[in-house]
């Protein structure tokens, strides 16, 4: 029966939802309002009732796939704990598109990314409608221009080679 408890000091991790660093603030401003109703409710007693606020869809999923109860003192103080360390060191990668990624694009990013480059990974989004179709990524030390803009850059002798005929090629044609 041991084996089949998940450990103790397991890394915890940010569900696919989380993407931007205000994302990770909005969930631990969420977590401290919860903290503050369960303080007024053992403040207050048993006589009088104080609703929970609602909890958002990204915190209960951070919940479920850290296997935490936000009831639990000890449960809360560790999310608040990983909240503020993600917060202060989780690496952050900027990413522009040439219009507004769509939240299921976004997920699966996420997922890609957390996958293959680290599990604590935000991204920091921006748009820039000369991009055309692709992406532009940053990050402290590196740039990559994957933009259609750049790929006709990159192809333009080529592109000028097949739109507009060699000079010698007009002046050899017959005249009409």
């Amino acid at each position: 029966m041991e084996s089949n408890k998940e450990p103790k000091d397991r890394p915890m991790k940010l569900p696919t939802s989380v993407v931007t660093f205000a994302d990770v603030s909005r969930l631990l401003r969420e977590l401290e309002n919860v903290e503050g109703s369960l303080l007024q409710l053992k403040v207050r007693g048993g006589g009088t009732g104080t609703n929970l606020p609602n909890i958002t869809k990204r915190l209960e999923s951070l919940l479920d796939i850290n296997h935490l109860n936000v009831l639990q003192e000890a449960d809360r103080k560790k999310l608040m704990s990983f909240l503020n360390d993600t917060k202060k060191n989780a690496p952050i990668l900027h990413i522009s598109f040439g219009s507004e990624p769509t939240s299921t694009f976004l997920e699966s990013l996420m997922t890609w990314i957390r996958k293959e480059l680290g599990p604590n990974i935000l991204l920091t989004i921006g748009f820039q409608p000369t991009i055309g179709a692709g992406c532009i990524l940053r990050s402290t030390n590196k740039f990559f221009d994957m933009s259609l803009r750049q790929t006709f850059i990159d192809k333009r002798p080529i592109l000028l080679e097949q739109v507009i005929p060699p000079v010698q090629a007009v002046q050899e044609a017959p005249a009409q």
